[in-house]
């Protein structure tokens, strides 16, 4: 239990160093040029690391290629909705509601893979759904952090990477016995490249896929690398831990994330939204503290 806790530790650190690439490159590259090379990135060193040091302890079966699919499938619509969100909400804001994801894959792991939560775990996810409630309105009013005027669209839209999170994690980490920890991100993050890449090329008038400029691979290989390295800590801790205990704790990058941008960007959300930030990572903590 307390590896598969220090793993999800180690998920969190690595989501919000990925939090502040992810914003930077988006922001530098945009977010559909910025999404397709970091899933690229990563899937070609997930996919190497793979070959290298993957143990497979379960069959690849018919079941485990659909839910490999659902968590392509989901994977993708949390990533372009996290670029696209970072690209034009302030961190502190988007985070917490990002990070509600949890709720979405702990109410999964219960209905679908039949793990339980503790009394204090579900109020603590009460909590979490009281804070981002508070994000959402708060931050939807003009205020100090959103200079480029209302953030609105853009939280509703980090929801929509919640959701996608929150079936993407336990569906990773239920397929990752059979593809290996590093092979199953692999596998997730190659789907996603096969299905941007043709839209880039025939589909989307001014979706420009071109290679990032030299200054600006750093910020690409960055998110790659921190965000390939999370879901891989995360499948590891699969392993110690069940998803109900590795989840929120890997959460906690909603906390990290926030404290970064309170105090590194200096950026100041309006005041309830900035008492729902601290609301959600709070609830988080009762989560992971919970089972």
């Amino acid at each position: 239990m307390i590896a598969g806790v220090a793993l999800g530790l180690v998920t969190s650190l690595s989501w919000a160093a990925g939090n502040v690439f992810v914003q930077r490159s988006s922001r530098g590259l945009g977010a559909a040029r910025a999404l397709f090379w970091a899933l690229l990135f990563g899937a070609v060193a997930a996919g190497l690391g793979s070959l290298a040091f993957d143990q497979r302890s379960a069959p690849l079966t018919p079941a485990v290629l659909v839910w490999t699919v659902a968590a392509a499938l989901a994977g993708l619509l949390a990533y372009v909705c996290l670029f696209s969100s970072f690209e034009r909400a302030p961190l502190s804001l988007a985070t917490p509601l990002i990070a509600s994801w949890s709720l979405v894959a702990g109410a999964l792991s219960l209905t679908v893979f039949g793990e339980r939560l503790g009394p204090f775990a579900l109020a603590g996810a009460g909590v979490v759904l009281a804070g981002v409630l508070l994000v959402a309105i708060g931050g939807a009013a003009p205020g100090p952090a959103a200079a480029g005027g209302r953030p609105g669209s853009a939280l509703l839209i980090a929801l929509g990477a919640a959701v996608g999170f929150g079936i993407m994690v336990p569906s990773l980490t239920h397929v990752a016995p059979a593809w290996g920890p590093l092979g199953a991100t692999a596998a997730v993050y190659g789907i996603g490249v096969l299905i941007v890449a043709p839209l880039g090329v025939f589909g989307i008038r001014g979706l420009s896929l071109r290679p990032p400029p030299r200054a600006l691979w750093g910020l690409v290989l960055g998110t790659g690398t921190f965000e390939t390295a999370g879901f891989v800590s995360l499948s590891f801790a699969r392993r110690y831990a069940p998803m109900t205990v590795v989840t929120p704790v890997s959460s906690l990058a909603v906390a990290f994330t926030v404290l970064y941008a309170w105090v590194v960007l200096r950026e100041r959300p309006p005041r309830l939204a900035a008492v729902g930030a601290v609301l959600a990572a709070s609830g988080v903590v009762m989560l992971a503290l919970g089972p």
